[in-house]
């Protein structure tokens, strides 16, 4: 399906919702709910298995996705929502638009969401906030630049503490997953992974192990 917008809404009235409200509370002290703005993602890091959309990159439109958000606000009242794409906002000027209609439908709901440290720039930043992000999760997975060119994520370690220190100055939460035990990753590379964490100082982290399936 390349055309999101077709698609009908989320069958949230299948849902408890009000039973996942206490649980979400009680657990967290807030209540989320999750939004889809696009599926796949168009890059190319060797490790990302992309079981389900493949190497396909769909986008619904920005409008699409502020009804929605002012629908779940209305009709579900969640506290925030979770953004659950691959890459958000990654078509040029989306956030952009997405900010504008935010604005005007009056709904302040916050959200999270993923993004590349190479989408993160001074304008890209200033939307995000006028859009209600309040957190952006970005798979910094290594400190060391040989192990991101081994994963082929075609990103500096440099933008990531250029995009971390954008966010964290305009009041977005950054978080960082990290990435041990690729192949060919040496102490030295785990030191310069800790370095990253500790010099960037994120809000929260996520870890995975490699596995070598081959072995």
């Amino acid at each position: 399906v390349r055309s999101l917008d077709d698609l009908p809404r989320p069958a949230w009235d299948l849902v408890d919702v009000e039973r996942y409200r206490r649980i979400w509370r009680r657990r967290h002290g807030y209540y989320a709910m999750n939004v889809a703005t696009t599926r796949g993602c168009p890059y190319h890091c060797n490790w990302c298995a992309k079981p389900i959309y493949g190497q396909r990159y769909a986008v619904r439109s920005a409008a699409s996705v502020a009804d929605e958000i002012a629908w779940l606000a209305r009709d579900y009242r969640p506290d925030q929502l979770a953004i659950v794409d691959d890459v958000f906002g990654l078509q040029p000027g989306w956030i952009e638009k997405f900010a504008a209609l935010r604005q005007a439908s009056g709904t302040s709901l916050p959200f999270r969401c993923l993004m590349r440290a190479d989408q993160i720039d001074v304008d890209t930043v200033r939307q995000l906030v006028a859009s209600g992000c309040r957190v952006v999760w970005m798979g910094a997975e290594s400190g060391s630049q040989p192990i991101l060119d081994a994963m082929e994520k075609g990103v500096r370690v440099e933008q990531i503490h250029a995009a971390v220190r954008l966010l964290h100055g305009a009041g977005i939460a950054v978080g960082l997953f990290l990435q041990f035990g690729y192949p060919g990753e040496e102490w030295d590379d785990v030191e310069e992974t800790l370095a990253l964490v500790r010099d960037t100082a994120p809000d929260d982290i996520g870890v995975s192990v490699s596995v070598d399936v081959a072995r």
